[in-house]
């Protein structure tokens, strides 16, 4: 991956205690959620208030083992072995290295990759920059930030979603009557 990559890719936050064992309850931000376990080393710390993370003050932890449960995904890592411990982790972010990550497949992207991009419509007009992304189960959102500061919620779809150039940083979008 180039340049306008970041080094470091979010995949999760530590939540808090799960058990008595010091397992602790894992928001993934992968798809699907369970993909989170696929990396044998995370990378624990604080974001910046642009959610990079402070690679400076990163800690490399050794999972050790990690499941599905009715409550979401749980954890166990190296140096964890309590609920009191597990508490004073929680809210910290997990990375792993982008070299970590497997090349997306043909017409699909990180969501890290896609947060800056210019979003335009097809005649050129700048509507403003991808702040961040969400999903609704139906279909993930893009949520971009107009130079007003206000949001404009797009559906990520292939109807509204008609081009991403990363390397360009631009996303090209045919909005639909409403929009």
């Amino acid at each position: 991956m180039t340049g306008n990559h970041p080094e470091w890719v979010s995949i999760g936050r530590l939540l808090g205690p799960f058990g008595v064992k010091g397992w602790i309850r894992v928001l993934s931000y992968t798809d699907p959620a369970e993909g989170v376990l696929d990396f044998d080393d995370w990378w624990i710390g604080k974001a910046e208030s642009g959610g990079n993370p402070i690679a400076s003050q990163l800690r490399q932890v050794p999972l050790l083992d990690g499941a599905s449960h009715t409550r979401g995904i749980v954890a166990q890592l190296e140096g964890l072995d309590t609920p009191e411990k597990a508490r004073l982790w929680s809210g910290l972010g997990i990375w792993v290295p982008r070299t970590e990550l497997p090349e997306p497949e043909e017409d699909a992207h990180y969501w890290t990759d896609l947060i800056g991009c210019q979003v335009v419509e097809e005649n050129g007009q700048l509507l403003g920059t991808v702040d961040h992304l969400f999903s609704t189960g139906a279909n993930d959102v893009l949520v971009v930030r107009e130079a007003n500061g206000e949001e404009r919620l797009l559906p990520f779809i292939r109807e509204v979603v008609i081009d991403i150039q990363i390397d360009q940083k631009t996303i090209t979008v045919c909005l639909m009557p409403g929009m």
